[in-house]
This record gives structure tokens, sequence and C-alpha cells, in this order.
């Protein structure tokens, strides 16, 4: 099978990146011929480090685009594409090629779907709240839709670390790319700091796990807000891969958006989770499948779904009883192997690859 997967970002690195690398990674191990039309960057660099075949591009000229991915002289079988400027090269080649296509959503940016819809073959969501939230705006073809999260690497996040209870001091992670798509979770992150300065009971090390261009103004109030306190404020910057899976297996607590808060469920870590619209809180008993339906965040209405007081009250009930820490640790790991697997994932990606190309096939020949 010969796929193409192309991908437009505005950040170099974040949750998109990981989505389409992850499936690109699982699908060439699986004997797929792959190319990845994207940018030149970080994720490039990465895809090629892995033997995964790039087609680089800026996406400023349609007829550009088109004219590298011909130039490779591969006829693909497949396209699979996300929103933003990759969604015409991606029909432009379909239309040319008679190629099926699929795109996959992360979020609830509409970009023009309803304009495009009927020259899918189907629409990957990463969440049933994204999948629910599309089809409330577009109501024909609902049939198209499949539901398939966020996974972790199974061979990179395979033995968690829980809290150890004589620990002297408590490191608690803030992961998220720092963007200003992203400032629902980063002022949700400030008033965790806000929150935590007043704790002196236990030394606290706050672990800022990311970058982006709002990063530098970030760091500086969350200083302004640690510095009177014997607290330590440390910036790690962007992790991928080993650095990033020990990062999440030094820190004791994980306050995350999707990705990010799945990997420090995964690592036996309590994970708060705020996504860029919505907070999900403390992943627990009674909010757990909430987590899964919503991305972790990643679909709401912001501060107008917010009650005020609740990352305040999720870290007193952490650190009022750190018995907490290693007990919604234990639970968060047990959802999040049990949901979040990305070999299964990727595995139920290629089965439809296969389904959509036989019937494709099929209806060629009728």
């Amino acid at each position: 099978m010969k796929l193409l997967y192309i991908v437009n970002f505005h950040a170099p690195m974040g949750g998109l990146h990981e989505n389409v690398y992850s499936s690109a990674l699982y699908m060439q191990k699986n004997k797929c011929e792959v190319y990845v039309v994207l940018k030149k960057g970080l994720l490039q660099q990465r895809m090629n480090d892995n033997g995964i075949k790039t087609i680089i591009t800026d996406f400023s000229k349609l007829e550009d685009t088109m004219k590298s991915i011909e130039e490779i002289g591969v006829i693909f079988d497949l396209i699979h594409f996300h929103p933003g400027p990759s969604k015409y090269s991606a029909l432009e080649y379909s239309k040319k090629y008679h190629i099926p296509l699929i795109e996959t959503y992360h979020g609830t940016w509409l970009d023009g779907l309803q304009k495009h819809i009927h020259h899918l073959s189907a629409i990957i969501t990463v969440s049933d709240g994204i999948k629910k939230h599309l089809q409330n705006r577009i109501s024909d073809y609902n049939e198209k839709y499949h539901v398939m999260p966020n996974g972790y690497d199974t061979n990179l996040f395979s033995h968690p670390s829980f809290y150890l209870k004589n620990s002297k001091e408590l490191n608690i992670a803030l992961i998220t790319r720092f963007d200003h798509d992203k400032q629902f979770i980063m002022d949700i992150m400030l008033l965790a700091i806000n929150h935590l300065k007043q704790k002196s009971e236990i030394k606290l090390n706050i672990n800022i796990i990311g970058s982006g261009t709002h990063i530098d103004e970030f760091i500086r109030i969350s200083n302004t807000l640690i510095d009177p306190t014997f607290h330590t404020l440390n910036y790690e910057g962007w992790l991928v891969d080993q650095e990033l899976k020990n990062a999440y297996l030094e820190n004791d607590i994980v306050i995350a958006p999707a990705r990010s808060a799945i990997e420090g469920m995964v690592s036996g870590k309590a994970v708060i989770a705020v996504g860029s619209k919505n907070y999900i809180g403390l992943i627990k008993e009674d909010n757990w499948q909430l987590g899964i339906h919503n991305n972790f965040g990643g679909a709401g209405n912001k501060f107008n779904d917010y009650a005020i007081g609740s990352i305040e009250k999720d870290l007193d009930h952490l650190l009022n009883n750190v018995d907490n820490i290693k007990y919604y640790g234990e639970f968060s790991y047990k959802v999040a192997t049990e949901f979040f697997n990305a070999d299964k994932i990727n595995q139920n990606l290629l089965n439809l690859y296969n389904i959509i190309l036989v019937g494709h096939k099929l209806n060629q020949n009728v």
C-alpha cells in the first residue's frame, strides 16, 4: 500500500505532529510505502531519521506542492491529510488521480469541511466529543465518521512509575505548547502556580515542559508568582521520545492537555487534564469518561464552562493527602492502557485503509 500523508502546521512540534508521526511509523513497519508532505523542520528531520520519506513544501502555492508530489513518480493508493492548507493539494491530487481521501480532525475547527465532505471516504476524529461537534454543524454523511484517539507509544511508555510517599519533595509538570491557541491552558496553569506558592508543608519543584511563542512571557509571570517562596521553577524546553518519557517518570503530578495527559496517565501519574477549550480536572472515577469523550479538554467554551476554584480544589485533593497522588496515578494508568494503546489504534487505522481500498477497487470495476 502506497500512502501519502499531507500535514501543514504553524508550531514546530505539537500533538498534531505526534499523531502523524505515530501513524506514519506504524504503517511503514507494516510494509506500507509511506511519504509525508510537510514543511522543512523538526518533524521532517525526525521522520527522515526514522526512514520515513518526506516531501518538503511550504504550502504557499498549490501548483508548487502538486509538482513536489508528482515529481517523485509514485501513484499513491490513498491520501490521509489534516485540516489547514494541506487540504488543497490533497483534494487536487485525489481528484486528478481518483484516489480515496481520509481527513483527521483534532479539534472543533470546521475548516470548511461542509465544502469537501462529499469527496472524503472517511473522517477521523480523536474523540466522540469532536465527532459530535462536527456532526452538529454538518447534517449529512454521519456514517463516514470514525473515532480514533491519540495513543501512547507502547515501546517508549512501557513501565510506569508511581508516587513514593516518603518523597521529601514533589515534582509537578506543566506540559503544553505555549502558543496563542493554548491561552486557556496557560491561564489555568498560572492559577495553579499562584495556588501552589501558598503551600509550605513540602517543597514543590514546578517543571515547565514545552515551547512556543508565549513561553518567555509565561516563564516571566510564573517566576513573579513563585519567587517569594522556597519552591523552584524549572524550564526544560520541548522534549520528545526518551527525554520526554524520562520527564514524565520524574514528576509526580502532571497538568496537561490531550496527548500529553494520556502520556502522563500511562506513566502512572496523577493527571489534571486541561485542554485548549475545556477543563476536565483531576482524572478520577467520576470524570475519566468525560476526559476520553472530550479528548481531555479539546471541546468546550473555555472559562464559560470553568467552575472557579476547580484547579485549586484538585491540587488540594492531591496535596492535602499525598496518598491520593499514588491512587490516582494507578487509576490513570489503568484507563490509559485500556483505551490508548497506539498499536491497537493504528492497527484499526490500517484496517480502515484496507477496507476503503477494497471498496474503491470494487467501485472502479463496476
